[in-house]
């Protein structure tokens, strides 16, 4: 029995491996991106903004650097930093997902409608 065990526990170990997908972090944004997504995991309106932007190819036209909020300290910190610097929140303790941060004007963007009508109008320029 202890035999079959341990090539069990392996498999399930390399298994493991092979699925997890590391969530970005702030290390992980480049210079020149034109939107910051700040998204929690199982948050229905991140995945609408998500799925708008993967059905419709927005990375290819735009960069995008998604962030996870949820479990992800650093990028909680990075969220709260953009937020500070957004005029458009006036209660910066009371913010929620999905956000998008625009770099170029340092605009926030809360919702994931105001998020697609951005990307919709910033694809037509």
């Amino acid at each position: 029995m202890k035999y079959i065990l341990i090539p069990v526990l392996l498999l399930a170990v390399f298994a493991g491996f092979l699925i997890y997908k590391p969530i970005k972090t702030v290390s992980d944004v480049p210079a020149t991106t034109d939107m910051i997504l700040f998204w929690g995991e199982g948050c229905p309106h991140c995945e609408t903004v998500k799925k708008y932007i993967s059905e419709n190819n927005i990375e290819k036209k735009l960069t995008i650097s998604q962030l996870e909020v949820y479990y992800n300290r650093t990028n909680q910190k990075l969220l709260g930093e953009k937020v500070n610097q957004c005029d458009e929140i006036t209660d910066k303790n009371q913010v929620g997902v999905p956000l998008a941060f625009i770099p170029k004007d340092g605009k926030c963007l809360v919702g994931d409608q105001p998020i697609i009508n951005w990307l919709e109008t910033s694809l037509v320029k």
